[in-house]
This record gives structure tokens, sequence and C-alpha cells, in this order.
């Protein structure tokens, strides 16, 4: 970048910014910290180029043409460029429509976020479509093109005129309209600049991914944007469904810093998302004891939990009595925002739920006489019951006075014999009532620890 232009970015930086953008933390858009994206097909392009593709892939901007390839080489559709201006102007933290329209023709071919990715720009006033009702989805994008698009997303964001904006410098932009120029020059104010381009900016020549990237991670630091990592941390990977799971999510700023007060959705999906990248709830789970997402399932509203000092917030799971693996997504956004699958601030981990006893019984109330052995049977109704630790007590008064202890076999019933206390005396005495308790010793440590280890209360009562 030029001194000419760096001295404009840094005065448009301080004043030409939205306030919306200006109460965003302060940093870089694009900061070194940034992971790598992990593509492979990156090793004969520049440092900046790499940077530039990790940070939009970071953003949720592009997810490469592969897991593990970006092809920087492959010109841009305009479809393709659809989808990479609209969730640029997410990144900003600009909300847009749900439900948007558009009068073109020729998208019914796309998926339903191509579809809607070229509404929302033609409702933001970023395109008007190659001709009446046509938008022409598999056209590629020249770079003047691109000059127009890219100019009026950053002003549908809200970034004000560059008062210090120049004509470009370029030899070559006789006969494009002025309209062109004038995105062309305004993008530089924004400190927009073309990649690789000095005295020839070659209007007509398609834009490929790797200029794509350079020019949006130029665009999102003009717009304001800054990253926030997330992290999502599991008590357990594996548990039985009548065991409670607690997710941690942790939020931070681009320094490491805890990001305090921030909303976070939390929610588990059952086999993915739904075609169109929205969340698929898994109706067997629940969050905090309500449903399978905190407030308002997938949208960021009021009533989700906000970050702590810490820049945290705790979730407990757990799960009806079904085997299968579902994925605990937590995301974050601005007031209102629907999820989806490519927006960047998200963290998400596996639980695999196993099958499990789901409940425990004593057969019971008995009555015996002073001093008889009493039979007791204890059973493990459900799957899984080999194996198990049960534990017995007796109760007279608040006081255990017996405890014993069985491994169920496949059944998962056992039985417990126990001599009652002796008669008190030759005479008809009153009957004595005691307290029978049985549990499944899951730690092994012969203590009733709470709800996850399943019980069950009777009694007994003697008499002569």
């Amino acid at each position: 970048m030029s001194t000419k232009w760096s001295v404009i970015l840094g005065v448009l930086a301080i004043c030409l910014l939205p306030a919306a953008v200006l109460a965003q933390e302060s940093g870089e858009a694009c900061p070194s910290s940034l992971e790598s994206a992990g593509f492979a097909d990156l090793d004969n392009l520049s440092a900046e180029s790499i940077s530039a593709i990790d940070c939009v892939a970071f953003y949720g901007i592009t997810r490469g043409t592969s897991p593990t390839t970006f092809s920087p080489g492959e010109q841009l559709t305009r479809s393709q460029m659809a989808r990479f201006l609209v969730r640029t102007v997410e990144a900003m933290g600009i909300t847009l429509s749900s439900f948007p329209s558009a009068p073109f023709e020729d998208i019914g071919g796309l998926n339903s976020d191509g579809r809607r990715s070229v509404a929302r720009l033609y409702e933001l006033g970023i395109t008007q479509g190659r001709q009446a009702n046509l938008f022409d989805p598999t056209g590629l994008v020249d770079r003047w093109q691109m000059a127009l698009f890219l100019s009026r997303t950053l002003s549908a964001a809200g970034l004000e005129e560059p008062t210090a904006a120049e004509p470009p410098p370029y030899q070559d932009l006789e006969g494009m309209s002025q309209e062109v120029v004038n995105a062309i020059g305004r993008l530089a104010g924004w400190g927009v600049e073309w990649p690789g381009v000095e005295e020839v900016f070659d209007p007509n020549r398609p834009v490929n991914r790797e200029e794509m990237a350079l020019l949006l991670a130029a665009a999102l630091e003009a717009g304001g944007a800054r990253p926030l990592k997330m992290h999502l941390e599991l008590s357990a990977e594996t548990s039985m469904h009548n065991e409670g799971i607690v997710a941690t999510v942790t939020v931070t700023r681009g320094d490491g810093t805890p990001y305090r007060g921030k909303l976070v959705d939390v929610f588990v999906a059952w086999r993915g998302q739904e075609p169109d990248g929205t969340c698929r709830l898994d109706v067997d789970a629940t969050i905090n004891g309500v449903d399978s997402g905190t407030s308002v399932d997938c949208i960021i509203d009021k009533a989700d939990p906000r970050t702590n000092f810490e820049g945290q917030v705790k979730v407990s799971i757990t799960h009806r009595p079904r085997a299968e693996t579902d994925r605990v997504f937590a995301w974050t956004g601005d007031l209102g925002q629907e999820f989806q699958v490519y927006y960047p601030h998200q963290a998400w981990a596996d639980i695999k739920w196993v099958d499990s006893p789901e409940r425990l019984e004593i057969e019971g109330p008995l009555e015996e006489d002073y001093g008889d052995a009493a039979e007791i049977y204890v059973e493990l109704i459900g799957s899984q019951r080999l194996g198990k630790r049960l534990v017995l007590m007796i109760i007279r008064d608040g006081v255990v006075v017996h405890l014993d202890s069985r491994t169920t076999p496949r059944t998962g019933r056992v039985n417990f014999r126990y001599f009652g206390p002796k008669d008190p005396s030759d005479k008809n005495d009153d009957p004595m009532v005691e307290t029978i308790r049985a549990f499944w010793d899951k730690n092994e440590n012969s203590i009733y620890d709470g709800p996850a280890e399943l019980s069950d209360e009777t009694t007994i009562t003697w008499d002569d």
C-alpha cells in the first residue's frame, strides 16, 4: 500500500466509521494471530494473500472449494460473489432481512443460501441484475463490476464518503462510466486497493478467488469488523442419557482477553444442519432443563445467557433414553440474528449418548414378622443392566442400620436377604417401620450421590 493511501486510511479509520462500528473492540480485522484455514493449495501465494484467505475463512465468508483447497486462481462467478459480499456485510455487524425477495427469474437453480444472498444484494441496492429480471448467476465478475459491487457494499454497511478520495491514477479507464471511476476512487479512499495494480487497472479482467480474498480482507478492515474467538468444552464426550453434561463456552477478544456480556446461543443439533444452513434441533436433548436450545432456538435474543467476567457461559445438557451422537453448537451474533452454518463466531463439539438403565425398582412395601429373614428384590429396568453395583440401605429413625451391595446379572435383578429386628417382647408389640432404599452406585463409593444414581424407596413393616 502506498504511503499516500496509508495516511488516508489512518484518518478514515477514525473519522468515517459509523457509530455501530466504533462500538466494537479495537484491533485489526485480520490480525496475524488468526489460525490457518488449513488449505493445502496456497504454497505459491504471497504471505499477504495467504493471510487474507485465512481471514475471510475465519469470518465464514468462504469455506473453500473443498475442506483442503481454496482454488485461488479460479475465477469468481456472480452467485459466489453474492454470497461473499453478503457474508462480509454480516461480519461488519449489519443485520439483514431474513426473507428477502428479488425479481430475478434465473436464480432458481441456486440453493436456498445462494438465492437468499442474491435477493439480499438486490434489497441493499448492490445489484440490479444484468438486465430486467435476470441476474446471470454463472457469469464471471470483471474488475470494473467488482469495484461497483464492493463500493456499494461498503456504502450499504454504513461507511461515509471518504472526503480525501482522489481520482484513480490508472491509465486504462477510458470508456468506463463515471460511476465505475468513482467507485474505484472511493474504495481507495476507504483503504481498499486492488492487488498488484499500479498504472494499469485492466477493468475487463475477471476477478479470481485470491483477488477476492485480498479485497474482502481490506473491506473488513475498512468496515470495522473485529474477530473474537469461541471455545466450547464439554465435561464428558460420552455420557449415559440420565447423566448431565456441562458445556462451558468461553468467548475472548482477538487479544485473548475475556469478552464480557456477550449474548451466546447454545443448541443441540441432530445430524448436522438443514439444507439451507439453519439449525436442526435434537428434540431428545434438553438444555438447562428446558429444550434443545437456550431461549428462542437458534436465534440471538435478549433471553440468551451472557458471558460472565471470565467471558464464559455454562449450560447443562441431558438427553432422553436413546443411543445417538449429537453435536452441541455455541455461537454469537447480533440481536435477532438466526444461526447459519457459515457464521464465523461459533464452536461445536460432539456428544455420544449411550444406552443405560432407565429406572430402579424395589418390590414392596413388605410386611414381615419380627426376627424373620426378608427377601428384598431390586431390579434395574432398561438396557445395559449387566455388571451394575446396587446398594441396599435399611434406615430406622433416620439412621442406616444395614448396608449391603450386589452386582447385577444380565436380567438386572438381584435379591438381598435382611434379618429383621428381634421381637421386643412376648407381648403384642407395636409395629416397627423401616425404610428400604436401593440405588445404582455408579461411583462405587456406597454413597447415594443424587438423581444421577437411579434409586427407589419402599418400606418394610415388622410386627408380631
